[in-house]
């Protein structure tokens, strides 16, 4: 499954995209130098969040990647949960309340999915959409007080069955919100209904590439042999007399 996504544009790109100014939302967002290169986001790392504020309006705001785990002394050392299955999101108990309340994205241009090896081993591939252009991602976040740690902001992926041809490679994928109105819904800024939230977190429909992250480097041909070192004969005696 997903352990990581790529961002790869500018902080103005990824603000346009997110549909607000380069402060982030105001109050409360995230603000950067516009022409900041975003990089790759893997879990327990803090990436922009796009949500609703207090009265309803867009705005950016880092959280960590990786759900809060109320087991742990201190929960900002560790996570207890880094996706949400679609299928189950309105009725795990996990998952009931920020599905309802507080639903996010993300973007990326990439995200990987891992190939479970027969040894064991996870391969990883590297996916995007075709035309190169970014995705939008549905997150789950939670943003709470705690004592001694402060106010902790997380967030989860929500992820679908994968679809072609990535199910050849795993069977699950990060939910991709496939246009404008899909991201307005999930965000809550449409009214829109659970059973019609629900519906959103598909299998992507559109075209989509993979190749691998690492793919293994050629075996390094095999060195010549090197010359035998030749002994030099030790002189006769006859020659030691002069």
């Amino acid at each position: 499954m997903c352990g990581k996504f790529t961002a790869m544009m500018t902080w103005r790109e990824y603000c346009e995209l997110a549909g607000v100014g380069t402060d982030g939302g105001g109050s409360g967002g995230d603000a950067m130098d516009p022409a900041k290169m975003l990089g790759t986001f893997t879990p327990m790392a803090s990436a922009p969040v796009l949500h609703l504020g207090p009265v309803r309006q867009r705005r950016l705001t880092p959280m960590r990647w990786g759900w809060i785990d109320h087991k742990r002394v201190d929960p900002a050392k560790g996570f207890s949960h880094l996706h949400a299955r679609a299928e189950t999101i309105d009725a795990t108990p996990t998952w009931i309340d920020a599905f309802h309340e507080t639903r996010g994205v993300v973007f990326g241009k990439t995200f990987n999915i891992g190939e479970e090896l027969p040894n064991g081993k996870i391969k990883q591939w590297v996916c995007s959409r075709t035309d190169g252009q970014p995705v939008a991602l549905a997150v789950l976040y939670d943003i709470r007080e705690l004592p001694i740690v402060g106010v902790l902001k997380t967030y989860v992926m929500v992820t679908t069955e994968a679809c072609a041809p990535l199910n050849m490679r795993d069977t699950r994928m990060p939910a991709i919100l496939q246009t404008p109105d899909e991201i307005a819904d999930w965000l809550g800024e449409t009214g829109a209904s659970s059973r019609e939230l629900k519906a959103l977190l598909r299998p992507y429909d559109g075209p989509l590439t993979m190749r691998e992250q690492d793919p293994a480097k050629p075996p390094k041909p095999p060195k010549e042999p090197k010359p035998a070192k030749t002994k030099k004969s030790a002189p006769s005696k006859q020659e030691n007399l002069f």
